[in-house]
């Protein structure tokens, strides 16, 4: 078994099982990676992917699970890289994170503006996307690190520390018939078209499940990615808009009636995520502690283990419980 071997196995799978597109990702030929894919199989005496003709149609069970641990073998190669590089204080390089709009806009700036001075050499990649595409991003160890919001399991190859609380703010024009109420209720909010974020599927969405507890059936009519977008709409008259609390500007957005949903919806949990066989440089926990620098070292560490060792259940069990006890994102200083 080679490490090439494992190389064009991810690569085939982060390819939609294509060889020719793997090819191209690693600028090598088609011819080659097929055949070291055949004589990868032919030593481990199993099939990775089932074959339709010539394509490969799907990975087996088995096929899942090695190409699994053959992620981890290439972080753990890149790992040792990365050592070398942490005891000879470089400070260069490519630091991959992945996150929403909201958080890249609202909360990101400044906690970035801070590291970029203490690592100016450092090269910042930011990716955007939804939580859905984020999360396969790091599962597929496209990115060091994560940030979003939601709840999301990962299993147990990813640690996930919560980091803090939002609420979310409705949106409407003032001439909307819910600016004539003191209070809103959700069986208020639903008499009218909702827009707001997009969503992974409605059934995940803590708005939906929140509804159907109540049994009240919300009529949204148009999601998207950005604030901004959302805010565009609601100005329009397409429908009372729901967005994070950050994303609200009391000066630019003073043409809108705002109101906090703290006693409608549930509170939303923003966290960071990583890969628990990721080699934490010391850029990566001074970026983790400008993000969240509530959370004490002793903590931090605590999280490391409890991932390591702990049952998935367990570990979102705990984190439920200490989700009450995170600061509000206004309450701090970004």
């Amino acid at each position: 078994m080679k490490l090439q071997q494992l190389r064009y196995l991810v690569a085939i799978a982060d390819n939609n099982l294509s060889i020719t597109a793997a090819a191209e990702s690693l600028y090598t030929s088609q011819p080659g990676i097929s055949k070291q894919l055949r004589l990868l199989e032919d030593e481990l005496k199993v099939t990775i992917f089932e074959r339709s003709g010539k394509q490969l149609a799907c990975v087996t069970h088995i096929g899942e699970e090695i190409i699994r641990k053959a992620r981890n073998v290439l972080q753990e190669v890149n790992n040792i890289k990365q050592l070398t590089s942490d005891v000879m204080g470089e400070d260069t390089g490519s630091f991959t994170i992945a996150t929403t709009q909201t958080q890249a806009q609202y909360v990101l700036p400044q906690v970035f503006l801070n590291f970029h001075k203490q690592y100016p050499q450092l090269k910042i990649d930011l990716q955007q996307g939804t939580t859905a595409q984020i999360t396969e991003l790091l599962q597929t160890r496209k990115i060091d690190f994560a940030i979003a919001s939601g709840n999301e399991e990962f299993g147990a190859d990813i640690v996930k520390i919560p980091c803090y609380q939002w609420d979310r703010t409705l949106l409407f024009p003032q001439d909307h018939p819910l600016g004539d109420l003191r209070k809103i209720g959700l069986s208020d909010l639903v008499k009218y078209p909702i827009v707001t974020y997009e969503m992974k599927a409605k059934s995940e969405s803590s708005l939906i499940q929140a509804c159907r507890q109540a049994k009240l059936n919300p009529n949204i009519v148009l999601t998207a990615r950005d604030a901004n977008v959302i805010k565009t709409y609601v100005r329009s008259g397409f429908g009372v808009g729901i967005i994070a609390s950050m994303a609200h500007d009391p000066k630019l957005d003073r043409d809108l009636i705002s109101y906090s949903t703290k006693d409608i919806l549930p509170r939303c949990t923003t966290w960071i995520a990583f890969s628990k066989n990721l080699f934490l440089r010391k850029y990566m926990k001074d970026f983790i502690k400008l993000f969240a620098p509530h959370i004490a070292e002793e903590e931090f560490n605590q999280y490391l283990q409890r991932n390591k060792f702990s049952s998935v259940d367990l570990v979102n069990q705990l984190e439920s419980q200490e989700n009450s006890k995170l600061p509000m994102h206004r309450m701090w200083h970004i």
